[in-house]
């Protein structure tokens, strides 16, 4: 399974490879909403986008709005820590437009039965 993730967050991409590497997934990763669309546009097999919500220039649901637009057949998990105070605010949009979300801190195990529940 080919997972894209995306976060503008180095250390968060980092934790969710290691996350990830004991699972049969070809990972890639990306830190900003263009550089996720690019791909997607150039990697037709890809099966499952894991992206941030809160990111500078576009957040997340911009690209998950992208995602249902133009691959509809791939899931979405929406992650967010949000920001102070606003985390249930940004976890409720996110929900909009991802199939799944999760807040951060990510725990391995529900990241991993999340992924198995989306079906890839």
């Amino acid at each position: 399974m080919r997972i894209l993730i995306v976060d503008d967050n180095q250390f968060i991409l980092e934790v969710i490879q290691k996350m990830l590497s004991d699972e049969p997934h070809e990972l890639f990763t990306e830190n900003n909403v263009d550089d996720a669309i690019s791909f997607i546009e150039s990697n037709e097999n890809c099966d499952l986008v894991i992206t941030d919500i809160v990111m500078p220039e576009k957040d997340g649901t911009k690209l998950a709005q992208y995602v249902k637009k133009h691959s509809p057949s791939i899931p979405v998990l929406a992650i967010t820590g949000g920001v102070e105070n606003a985390v249930e605010d940004y976890a409720i949009y996110a929900e909009m437009f991802a199939d799944e979300v999760l807040k951060k801190p990510l725990k391995k195990d529900e990241l991993i039965e999340t992924i198995n529940r989306l079906g890839v």
